[in-house]
């Protein structure tokens, strides 16, 4: 049963959620057209809760108004400098009621950074000769998509990775696949259905603008992405992901689907009622279409993740892209299309400098993941309060606190980069 049937919370938080594009963790910067435009205006700002005018100079103490002024309740941030991890700063609650302070082992909803993990086993079959992602997807893995209003253009794997295949996401059905637990059907049943004419999931509505024409953030097409990888490596997704990417890299905290994780770790999912000046927790959901965005991960793995992204590819002798591959995949694929698209990498740019990366936002989650290659350099924040899901109703204190908290610790990170 879908978590909508289940959840009487569900009304107003999938709601939300379904505004921002957030189910699995949207495009929450908001590309609004071809050039890459941001648009920043969600809407009036909510009440903030009664504190001091200004936020203290030190570090601690602003990070900690911020999230006061943003009903955040946990946030955990860290920094590599020349490869190494140079910094990491938790604040806050993992789980309010309790009074469990946050960790660098505890386990956030990372949201769309998902798609940089899902990425890897397709990626590793480009490497093997095993798959080309210019070719249709029915002549990779025997799994044809056609776009039913413009049935001749190929869909590829290119294209799903680059969200300009001109699939989409159907809200209501990606809501009706969203579960209080680990889904009971697995990725290729949501693939199939929902990609595949007569499908369960199936309709026209799952397609919009004619394949390679136009940029529209789709997380089902990563879902569709991360089935090819099951059928050219005849291995469920999550075993792949464990043997390709968790074990190589000693990812301790890491995993996409509850039964993979310690449980005991993970951060309360909050969102926050401002008249009453209180955090509200949410129900832990998990997705059929979770390899777009159900991942969930400690601070301390998503550092050690981007030590190997930078160093293209490798950690601790262990490697997990080639070095072609990552360089490949830095590099702009559709620029007339969306300048920002790299392959499953997205650029943005914090305080007048451009970086690489992904971000994410869900419900009770919000996530920036971060990477300055030539610098070998990387900034992450993440919370488990649903800050960009909030600013989609207009209420954008959230999302203004979480942005303030990115913008101080990219300073922390120039600062430590001089020098």
């Amino acid at each position: 049963m879908g978590v909508c049937r289940v959840l009487g919370w569900c009304r107003v938080a999938f709601g939300a959620a379904f505004l921002c594009g957030a189910v699995a963790g949207c495009d929450e910067l908001a590309v609004d057209g071809a050039d890459g435009s941001f648009d920043r205006d969600a809407g009036p700002v909510d009440a903030a809760p009664a504190i001091d005018a200004r936020p203290p100079e030190d570090l601690d103490g602003f990070v900690e108004w911020q999230m006061d002024a943003g009903g955040l309740p946990g946030v955990a941030a860290g920094l590599v400098v020349d490869g190494e991890i140079a910094f990491v700063g938790t604040w806050g609650y993992a789980d309010v009621e309790n009074e469990r302070p946050v960790a660098d082992d505890t386990l956030f909803v990372v949201a769309s950074v998902s798609k940089l993990f899902t990425a890897v086993p397709v990626m590793r079959l480009v490497e093997e000769g095993m798959l080309d992602l210019d070719v249709p997807t029915g002549e990779a893995f025997d799994f044809p998509i056609a776009h039913p209003g413009f049935p001749d253009d190929d869909i590829t794997t290119r294209r799903l990775l680059t969200h300009t295949s001109g699939m989409v996401d159907a809200w209501i059905t990606l809501g009706e696949t969203t579960y209080s637990g680990d889904p009971p059907i697995d990725l290729g049943d949501f693939a199939r259905g929902y990609a595949q004419p007569g499908g369960e999931y199936y309709q026209g509505s799952n397609f919009g603008p004619e394949p390679g024409t136009d940029w529209e953030y789709c997380n089902a097409a990563f879902a569709v992405a991360a089935h090819l990888a099951e059928l050219g490596w005849g291995e469920d997704f999550r075993a792949l992901s464990e043997r390709m990417i968790f074990e190589p890299l000693a990812l301790q905290d890491t995993g996409w689907h509850f039964q993979d994780i310690d449980e005991s770790k993970l951060a309360v999912l909050y969102t926050y009622n401002t008249p009453r000046d209180s955090f509200v927790p949410l129900e832990q959901v998990n997705y059929a279409h979770y390899p777009a965005g159900g991942l969930r991960s400690s601070i301390r793995d998503l550092l050690r993740y981007a030590q190997a992204w930078l160093n293209l590819g490798e950690l601790d002798g262990q490697r997990f892209l080639a070095e072609e591959t990552v360089q490949t995949m830095l590099r702009q694929q559709v620029p007339d299309l969306s300048a920002r698209q790299g392959l499953v990498l997205r650029y943005d740019v914090v305080n007048g400098n451009t970086y690489v990366g992904h971000s994410g936002a869900g419900i009770g989650g919000s996530a920036n993941f971060l990477m300055l290659p030539g610098s070998n350099a990387a900034l992450i924040v993440v919370t488990n309060g649903d800050a960009y899901v909030r600013a989609r109703l207009g209420m954008t204190a959230g999302r203004e606190a979480f942005e303030a908290i990115l913008a101080r610790m990219e300073e922390e990170l120039q600062d430590r980069m001089t020098p």
